[in-house]
């Protein structure tokens, strides 16, 4: 009877902590993948998309876009200075002839609904799939330079494969896929995805054109961490206490905020690889879930 109970007792704890909440390691994301830390040359590649339910990119718009790029990557560059860290983005973009994009229509209507249907995480694997989608179109407009000695490439046809060419074509350790599609004055999210793994690259989509919002996309890539509620940071206690230490934080909710009144502050400077240590005051912010 004894053992029975023992056994009982073992399986109903066993049940207990499966259901709790398991606490997210973001730190598993720092340095981690294609983009590592955020130092020295590095290639911002990004791409406009146009989707069955988002606005149609017009001329206008992908230009003022292009000029909120180069408002985030002078931001971010001075940000390092700043920080005595040697940072050099270089930008680029796929575009077809008389600003043509690319058509591939998200999983579902929204990022949001995509990323959440039937849940984050087969959300998260479709959107992967559809980046891929994407990156076919991209490989096979890119020019494959033959080299001596060596069988001639087959044209990228996954994320992978784009990426490991932009490498290659820019001389740069790391490459930030950034994915824009129009939301502008809709409600949507902006996602990163990959950024825990090296199953798959990292690579992130923008809704919006706000320069504070493209540096807190790009920043993801290299490991920062959302400081606000979204589908990876859910603890309140958490957040408030991300409120409190870093207000005016970049990984704060960047949506419509002038970029100029951001900073970089001391705990996404550490997950980004500008600082080695971490004070122990930030550390519950490396994790989401229960204290």
């Amino acid at each position: 009877m004894r053992s029975f109970q023992r056994i009982t007792i073992l399986l109903l704890a066993m049940l207990f902590l499966s259901a709790m909440p398991k606490k997210k390691d973001f730190s598993i994301g720092r340095s981690n993948n294609v983009c590592k830390e955020l130092t020295e040359d590095v290639l911002l590649y990004f791409v406009f998309i146009d989707t069955r339910t988002t606005y149609p990119w017009t001329e206008f718009d992908i230009l003022s876009t292009i000029d909120s790029i180069q408002v985030a990557k002078r931001w971010l560059e001075a940000q390092a200075k700043a920080s005595n860290i040697s940072l050099n983005i270089k930008t680029d973009y796929y575009i077809g002839n008389d600003f043509a994009t690319i058509n591939r229509s998200l999983p579902r209507n929204t990022i949001r609904e995509s990323a959440s249907d039937p849940n984050y995480k087969k959300g998260v694997v479709a959107l992967s799939r559809w980046g891929d989608a994407v990156s076919r179109i991209i490989g096979s407009s890119l020019y494959i330079k033959e080299k001596d000695g060596i069988p001639r490439q087959s044209k990228p046809n996954t994320k992978e494969r784009v990426i490991a060419h932009l490498r290659d074509e820019y001389n740069v350790e790391s490459v930030a896929l950034l994915f824009f599609v129009n939301n502008y004055f809709r409600n949507d999210i902006s996602l990163a995805i990959n950024t825990r793994t090296t199953k798959d690259v990292e690579f992130a989509i923008v809704s919006y054109k706000y320069p504070s919002e493209i540096a807190h996309s790009f920043l993801q890539l290299y490991g920062a961490v959302d400081m606000y509620k979204t589908f990876e940071r859910t603890n309140s206690r958490r957040i408030k206490l991300a409120q409190k230490y870093f207000p005016n934080d970049i990984m704060q909710d960047p949506y419509s905020i002038n970029i100029t009144e951001l900073e970089i502050g001391a705990f996404t400077k550490y997950m980004i690889g500008w600082e080695n240590k971490l004070e122990s005051m930030y550390t519950p912010l490396l994790n989401d879930g229960p204290f």
